[in-house]
């Protein structure tokens, strides 16, 4: 009797230390599927961000067209289009007056799930994946005080691309949750606000 006492004992211990552990083992699964998806927003997030600050960059004033708008007459314009999910700017980073160097002819866009970066000419290079339908979200503002929201029908006319002074990202990511008997995918949301340096002191 007392042996059967404790070997029943032992399976009870046994069974609670097992479901514990695959109670931990599941958080520790869920935990690193959402750093995951936090790594997979702010990587894209952190690389748009240092380049569309640069947008418009022209130190030699030779390589980007004046604006000759009303609206904002004499802003260089170096973003070529702006939609809510696609971005296409320019800027001369290596002031050779020209437009052929890395980085100064640059493409964002959502495709197939994943963030794509272009790079001139070169075919799109996907940054990220993970990346849900409107996963990729670009807000464009003005240089109002307080900035008014300019809403692209489609996308900017000119007009407002050279009157745009900031511009607000937004990156989802779903990361397939790692508990099969779950659909629901892990989900993290990145969003900032990038002032483009040639054009945030004005105010139109």
């Amino acid at each position: 009797m007392e042996l059967l006492a404790g070997s029943g004992l032992t399976l009870i211990t046994m069974g609670t230390v097992f479901s514990f552990s695959q109670a931990q083992l599941k958080a520790y699964a869920v935990q690193s599927s959402y750093a995951q998806s936090q790594n997979v927003t702010r990587t894209a997030i952190d690389l748009m961000t240092r380049e569309l600050r640069m947008a418009s960059l022209d130190p030699t004033n030779l390589a980007l067209p004046l604006s000759t708008t009303l609206t904002c007459p004499g802003v260089k314009q170096g973003i070529v289009e702006a939609t809510p999910a696609r971005i296409h700017f320019r800027q001369d980073l290596n002031a050779d007056g020209a437009l052929a160097g890395p980085g100064e002819d640059v493409t964002y866009d959502l495709s197939e799930g994943q963030i794509r970066r272009a790079d001139g000419a070169a075919a799109p290079v996907a940054v990220v994946d993970s990346v849900p339908t409107g996963g990729l979200a670009f807000r464009y503002f003005d240089g109002s005080n307080p900035p008014v929201e300019l809403v692209p029908s489609g996308s900017l006319t000119p007009a407002q691309r050279d009157c745009v002074t900031k511009v607000r990202l937004t990156v989802t990511a779903n990361v397939p949750n790692p508990n099969p008997r779950i659909a629901t995918p892990v989900k993290s949301v990145a969003e900032t606000e990038v002032a483009i340096r040639n054009r945030s002191l004005l105010n139109f």
